[in-house]
């Protein structure tokens, strides 16, 4: 299994940026818990649980993993979350119950999000090693408890910017306050604060912004109250709430006091490219498709896998293939546009022998608009196992780069990994591309 097995470069550089897998590695026992002494951070939940994080970095394609420590937290899944990244900040989400004595699923939760920050100015006076900080909650009065309680936001619906000193934290969703008004308009939940911030007594408040969208009427036939977040992507000053079904909600100067939501559908020439079936775009648009930033942050890119036979998962049928389509949508002296047939990079080894196989999870290099790593999934067989493995490709030259990375084998169970390999298959989020390593090799 593809892993980062060491600490990359104890001495060295660390990688310029990396993925990191969204399934946190919980290790309570101090003999599982494995240790960046350069990328560690000890934090204090809302109930007083003490914890540490740790991140062991690898270069892509190979994921770089969260480790985390938590004795006193709940023993429950999921109760921890890798929710966002953005220059030198990465934000996560731990929950707690308030009361540990009730841990029935009605038992109220604390939602903690947390700041992972790393010193963008090495001449600066701030922390020269990685600190964790807590940031106050958002809530809404709850007329049945006469109190505030937290909103329970999806991890994969919440954004981060940074904005050299300042940051935000945003949730939006798609409503209408009036029921009889005919314009749809956004909720914008936002946090703003500065890097620096002393803790959550800091005056630091959620506000509630209510936008009208722009836009909207451009399109025809997509339904923007049935919107469903796939992720959010830090562009510049801006979040981009993206549907791999429907397109962008683009939400421009977010660290500011008027912030403006406009929406973008895909391209007209995007969707041509589905041309094989008509069930495109796939029920699941999220597995093939990706909103990148590459080139050091001033390249957006849409990258697309096309299956042939019009499947939305399990193995492609014999004699058909797929397109890679990568497609800058921001003008850049170097981005170009790239079309890559399967037929291309089944050719040559290594993905001679990968013919049935189907690459999913497709994300560009946050430095090379010409490079896409994607996980190529082997479906099932007969027995029921599965293998995942991890592939680069040069989309200008059409060849596979390095060889083919094995990633996860049902095979290992009884390995330190057997907790990713049983909850992998029905925890297929997409990587996290955070560049926060390369202020760590400022220091």
């Amino acid at each position: 299994m593809a892993a980062a097995d060491a600490p990359a470069g104890s001495g060295g550089a660390l990688p310029n940026w990396v993925m990191l897998e969204r399934f946190i590695f919980r290790r309570d026992d101090p003999q599982s818990f494995r240790e960046d002494k350069r990328t560690s951070a000890t934090g204090e939940t809302s109930v007083g649980a003490h914890f540490r994080i740790s991140f062991i970095l690898a270069e892509p394609p190979t994921p770089s993993r969260l480790y985390l420590s938590w004795p006193g937290g709940p023993k429950q899944e999921m109760m921890c979350h890798l929710v966002a990244a953005h220059r030198n900040l990465v934000l996560l989400r731990l929950d707690s119950f308030v009361d540990p004595s009730n841990t029935s699923p009605f038992g109220e939760m604390a939602h903690d999000y947390f700041i992972y920050y790393v010193a963008a100015d090495p001449r600066s006076q701030a922390q020269s090693t990685p600190a964790l900080r807590r940031l106050p909650g958002c809530t809404v009065h709850n007329a049945y408890f006469g109190r505030p309680i937290p909103i329970p936001f999806l991890p994969w619906g919440v954004g981060l910017l940074c904005c050299g000193e300042e940051f935000a934290v945003a949730y939006l969703s798609v409503g209408r306050r009036d029921p009889e008004a005919e314009a749809l308009e956004v909720e914008l939940r936002v946090l703003r604060s500065t890097v620096g911030g002393d803790s959550i007594d800091g005056g630091e408040k959620w506000e509630a912004k209510y936008l009208p969208i722009q836009g909207q009427d451009d399109v025809e036939g997509i339904d923007l109250l049935e919107w469903k977040t796939n992720e959010v992507v830090p562009f510049k000053n801006a979040l981009l709430w993206v549907d791999y079904s429907k397109g962008v909600l683009y939400c421009e100067d977010v660290c500011g006091d008027s912030p403006k939501v406009k929406f973008n559908g895909f391209p007209p020439d995007y969707y041509s490219y589905h041309c094989y079936s008509s069930k495109h775009p796939s029920g699941f648009p999220e597995l093939y498709r990706s909103l990148c930033v590459t080139e050091g942050g001033r390249t957006l890119a849409f990258l697309d896998v096309i299956r042939h036979d019009g499947a939305d998962v399990g193995q492609m049928v014999p004699d058909t293939g797929f397109t890679i389509v990568s497609m800058a949508v921001t003008e850049t002296q170097s981005a170009h546009s790239f079309r890559v047939e399967a037929d291309d990079l089944w050719a040559t080894p290594p993905l001679k022998d990968h013919l049935h196989e189907v690459m999913i999870l497709p994300l560009l290099s946050m430095d090379d608009v010409n490079v896409a790593h994607f996980v190529l999934y082997d479906w099932a067989d007969l027995s029921g196992k599965f293998k995942v493995s991890l592939v680069t490709i040069d989309l200008s030259t059409k060849r596979v780069v390095g060889s083919v990375v094995p990633y996860i084998d049902e095979g290992d169970v009884s390995t330190d990994d057997a907790d990713l390999v049983k909850g992998k298959p029905n925890y297929f989020m997409r990587f996290l591309p955070a560049e926060f390593p390369k202020f760590l090799n400022l220091q």
